[in-house]
């Protein structure tokens, strides 16, 4: 405590934010399981990586957890074999479940201050925002996974950029995350598995292109009026992607060119 003017001191801790999929899913019995389940992962986790209670601050959020990590525990144990038991735990737990858990997290490392009530601070409101952004959301549900993982950009420049035990920096895609009130890097990992494809919408194949052999040398000029690119879902934005489904644009009820109506078309085959 700072004993000029009574304030508490922040002080630098890694934070993580924890969510369950879906959890609006579960009945009131159910919810009780899950909760079980959740708290069963992350703790075991944390033992089996060596933290110490003693080092994690939890706060329960209903369907998820926020916890801080004291600054004695290094942060690549977090990113590292922490990360690696979370994911061996909630294998193990939706082994034989009805309704897997699933876990998205968010990870930033900053100034935190706690208080009689809990903590506080910038760092501790972007791991929340990284751990309910869209990006994670869909690409949970897109690869069919049960565990994402969404880390800030200084926490991969400081830390997992680096590497170290179970820390492969190779494993993480960079994305730019639209927030609640701000567009920020970050990077995202499926553990377990190799890097993820990116999320950015393609552009509609040209007129007369190997997308479509059959369209016009010349087509139609574009009635004029404005027109709104394709926007990826969840106004997110990283590197080379595959989108599914229907792509075209309208403007009060009328289309407007370009229109593609279709799939997209990667390495040859239509996905």
């Amino acid at each position: 405590m700072n004993v000029n003017d009574g304030t508490i001191d922040a002080v630098y801790e890694l934070v993580v934010g924890v969510d369950v999929r879906k959890s609006s899913a579960y009945d009131d019995r159910g919810k009780v399981r899950m909760r079980r389940q959740l708290y069963t992962v992350l703790n075991r986790a944390f033992g089996l990586a060596g933290v110490p209670a003693t080092a994690v601050h939890q706060e329960d959020r209903g369907d998820g957890v926020l916890a801080t990590i004291a600054s004695s525990v290094p942060p690549s144990r977090i990113v590292g074999v922490w990360l690696t038991e979370v994911h061996e735990q909630l294998r193990q737990e939706n082994e034989n479940a009805e309704l897997p858990l699933g876990l998205r997290i968010g990870l930033h490392v900053g100034p935190v201050t706690h208080d009689a009530k809990g903590v506080s601070g910038h760092a501790v409101d972007l791991a929340c925002r990284l751990t309910d952004a869209d990006a994670g959301r869909h690409l949970l549900e897109r690869e069919r996974a049960d565990l994402v993982v969404v880390v800030s950009d200084s926490l991969y420049r400081e830390v997992v950029r680096h590497g170290g035990r179970f820390v492969d920096p190779g494993h993480y895609a960079p994305a730019r995350l639209a927030l609640k009130d701000d567009e920020v890097p970050a990077w995202l990992r499926l553990p377990g598995r190799p890097r993820p494809e990116a999320l950015t919408p393609a552009a509609p194949a040209a007129p007369g292109g190997p997308d479509r052999p059959d369209a016009p040398e010349d087509p139609p000029a574009p009635i004029p009026g404005p027109v709104a690119p394709p926007v990826a879902p969840g106004g997110i934005s990283f590197g080379e992607i595959q989108v599914d489904g229907d792509l075209s644009v309208n403007q009060g009820n009328t289309y407007r060119a370009p229109v593609h109506i279709g799939r997209t078309v990667k390495g040859g085959h239509r996905a």
